[in-house]
């Protein structure tokens, strides 16, 4: 069986979301599945200019569907690319190992301002100094896990519900 595709456009009506989850879950279910987990994001991310790119979200409507909260996910430093998005550790790890896809993530650096990696061989001194120099450390304190049973029967499996995260001022994102 094929999951049908759904798209949830931002300026859709009130209730959306969690029709579309709703919907979500009953293909899910038709299939055989029966939990699922999702992540929220809270960091926001911007330009190195300042502009934002993401704003983070808490989950407002994993809270408004019943999900349990789990916490947070393992905390770590992102490396943000000038434009906001994150140059992940995959990517790095493929330069390092000069695993396939290693031209793409070096392009990427490339795009950033690095020069171009000349010689595989020097792709660890070449990362040494030019990561730190087009890209920028961001700590992140973990995304908000989240979990839903889709059948009655399994909701007893599901660990208890920590309290909901709550909106922290940017500077406190850390402590919440």
């Amino acid at each position: 069986t094929e999951l049908g595709r759904f798209v949830l456009d931002d300026d859709v009506e009130a209730n959306g979301e969690s029709w579309m989850i709703a919907r979500c879950f009953e293909q899910l279910r038709r299939i055989g599945v029966t939990g699922v987990i999702s992540h929220s994001d809270p960091v926001a991310r911007t330009t190195s200019e300042g502009g934002i790119v993401f704003p983070g979200h808490l989950g407002t409507i994993y809270m408004a569907t019943n999900a349990n909260y789990l916490g947070r996910a393992t905390a770590r430093t992102l490396r943000l690319l000038p434009d906001g998005r994150v140059f992940s550790d995959r990517a790095l790890q493929k330069i390092r190992a000069a695993d396939c896809g290693w031209r793409y993530a070096v392009q990427e650096l490339v795009n950033a301002g690095a020069p171009p990696l000349l010689d595989l061989e020097n792709r660890k001194p070449w990362l040494l100094e030019w990561l730190p120099k087009v890209t920028r450390p961001l700590r992140h304190p973990g995304n908000h896990r989240y979990v839903w049973a889709l059948n009655r029967r399994d909701q007893k499996y599901l660990p208890t519900s920590l309290a909901y995260p709550r909106i922290c001022a940017p500077h406190d994102i850390a402590k919440c």
